[in-house]
C-alpha cells in the first residue's frame, strides 16, 4: 500500500533574476519570479514529494487550487496522480512522491522506454542589448551550455545580437532565436532569415510570423536554411502537416499533454523541444519527460538561467550541451528547503514594476516613446506600426524618477506613443 497524503503545502516564493539581465527580463518577464512550490507531506516521513508552478506563466494549463488541494488529502498518492486538472505543481509532486515510495524515476512511472540518458538543453534569455547577449553566451558555455534561446525584437538589432555572441562562442554553439510572431507575416521574415542564415552559429527560428498564418509559414519554411519552430496548437496541427508548414514544434503544458504532443510527433517524424518554465524542480521533470521523448532532441528550454537560485541542493549536471538525466527516485533531485524558506513570499504575491517611458531607438534618428509594454507590444507586433529589425535598433528604459517632467511625459505617452525624428 502506497502512503497516503498527508498535506499539502503551498509555498510562494520569488526566485529573483540574476542582476545582469534583471532590467532586461523585467520588460516582458517580470512576473516569472514568482513561483508556487508544491510540498505534499505522506504518512511516511520518508516520502515527501515536490512540485511547482510559476503562477503567471501563459503556457501552465491548469493552477492549482483550493478545491484540487482537498482533492488528494487522505487518499493515497497514486489515486490521482494523472488528474492534470489538480494543477501542474501538485501532479508534479504526486509523481514525484509516487517515484519515492517505489524507488522508481518518474520516467520510469511514465511506462515508455529510455531513449536518452543526456539531453539537450538551452541558456535562455529574453530581449537585452547585444554586449548583455554576448555576456550571457560566457556565462553559458562556462556552465556547459552549447545553445542559447535568445528573444528577436524590432526594439533591438538582431543581426547585431548574433554577431556579438558569435564573437565569444565556439563552432557548434547554436543560436536558437525566438521572435513571438514579431515579424508578422512571410514578407517581412524572409529577408530577415535568409540573411541571418548567413552566420554559422544560428540554430533554430521560432515563430518568426503568426502561429495560424500556415500559409506563411509554408512560404517561409520553404525559403529558410533552417528549421522552424512553432508553438504546438491542437487545431492547427492537422493543417501544418499537411501543408508541411513547419519542422517541429515547442512542446509546453502538463505531464499528459507533453507526452500526448511527443507521441504524435513522433509519429510524423518532426522535432520538438520541451519548454517548462521553472526552478530547477521542472527541469527535472523535463529532463524525466525528454528521456522518453524520442522527437525531444532539440535543446530544452526553461528559466531556470536567468535566476539567482535553482532552488535544488545540489545542481542538475550539465556539460557538453547536454543535462544528465537524474537518476534518483521520484524526480530525482533534492529540493534546498532553506532556500524556500529564505525567499517566501507574503500576499498578494504580485510584483510591481515602476512606472516606465520605453524609448524604442530605431537606428537611424527616429525614436518612439512608450508609456507600457502592452502599448509596446500593440504597436509593433498587432499593428505592425515599426520597421522590423532596422540595424543599429535599441531600446533605452526610463524608470519614474519622481519629477514633474517624468509625469508629464508619461501622460502624454500614456495617450498614445510618442514619435520622434531627429532634428524635428
Amino acid at each position: 500500500m502506497l502512503p497516503r497524503v498527508k498535506d499539502v503545502e503551498r509555498i510562494v516564493v520569488q526566485i529573483p533574476f540574476r542582476d545582469s539581465v534583471a532590467k532586461w527580463f523585467s520588460i516582458s518577464a517580470n512576473h516569472c519570479q514568482v513561483i508556487e512550490v508544491i510540498r505534499i507531506i505522506t504518512d511516511d516521513p520518508d516520502v515527501v514529494g515536490y512540485g511547482e508552478t510559476m503562477i503567471d506563466y501563459v503556457a501552465v494549463s491548469h493552477s492549482v487550487t483550493d478545491e484540487g488541494v482537498a482533492r488528494i488529502i487522505g487518499r493515497p498518492i497514486s489515486d490521482l496522480m494523472t488528474d492534470e486538472t489538480l494543477g501542474a505543481g501538485v501532479q508534479m509532486a504526486l509523481y514525484d512522491a509516487v517515484g519515492k515510495a517505489t524507488g522508481m524515476s518518474v520516467h520510469q512511472l511514465l511506462g515508455k522506454p529510455m531513449v536518452r540518458q543526456w539531453c539537450p538543453v538551452s541558456w535562455w534569455n529574453m530581449e537585452a542589448p547585444p554586449d548583455v547577449l554576448a555576456a550571457e553566451a560566457k556565462l553559458a558555455l562556462a556552465a556547459g551550455y552549447m545553445a542559447h534561446k535568445i528573444k528577436a525584437r524590432p526594439w533591438f538589432d538582431i543581426y547585431e545580437q548574433v554577431n556579438q555572441i558569435s564573437k565569444v562562442t565556439p563552432i557548434g554553439y547554436a543560436i536558437d532565436i525566438d521572435w513571438n510572431c514579431q515579424l508578422n507575416q512571410s514578407a517581412n521574415a524572409v529577408p530577415v532569415l535568409a540573411e541571418l542564415s548567413l552566420q554559422e552559429r544560428v540554430g533554430l527560428f521560432e515563430d518568426p510570423i503568426a502561429r495560424d498564418d500556415i500559409v506563411g509559414q509554408r512560404a517561409v519554411r520553404e525559403r529558410a536554411s533552417r528549421p522552424i519552430a512553432t508553438h504546438f496548437a491542437e487545431d492547427l496541427f492537422v493543417e501544418q502537416m499537411r501543408e508541411n508548414a513547419v519542422d517541429g514544434y515547442v512542446v509546453d503544458g502538463s505531464i499528459n499533454r507533453v507526452l500526448k504532443i511527443g507521441t504524435l510527433l513522433a509519429t510524423h517524424n518532426k522535432g520538438a523541444f520541451i519548454q517548462l518554465c521553472g526552478s530547477g524542480i521542472t527541469v527535472a521533470l523535463s529532463l524525466q519527460l525528454g528521456a522518453i521523448l524520442s522527437q525531444a532532441h532539440w535543446p530544452y528550454v526553461s528559466m531556470v538561467t536567468s535566476f539567482k537560485e535553482d532552488l535544488l541542493a545540489t545542481p542538475l549536471t550539465i556539460k557538453g550541451g547536454y543535462a544528465k538525466v537524474p537518476d534518483g527516485p521520484g524526480l530525482g533531485i533534492q529540493v534546498d528547503d532553506n532556500a524556500l524558506d529564505r525567499l517566501r513570499m507574503k500576499p498578494p504575491y504580485k510584483l510591481q514594476l515602476p512606472r516606465r517611458i520605453y524609448t524604442f531607438n530605431v537606428g537611424d534618428g527616429r525614436s518612439k516613446k512608450y508609456a507600457t509594454v502592452a502599448q509596446l507590444w500593440a504597436d509593433t507586433q498587432i499593428q505592425g506600426n515599426m520597421p522590423h529589425q532596422h540595424r543599429g535598433s535599441s531600446m533605452e528604459i526610463l524608470d519614474d524618477d519622481g519629477s514633474k517632467s517624468f509625469d508629464a511625459l508619461f501622460a502624454q505617452a500614456s495617450k498614445h506613443p510618442i514619435w520622434d525624428v531627429a532634428g524635428n
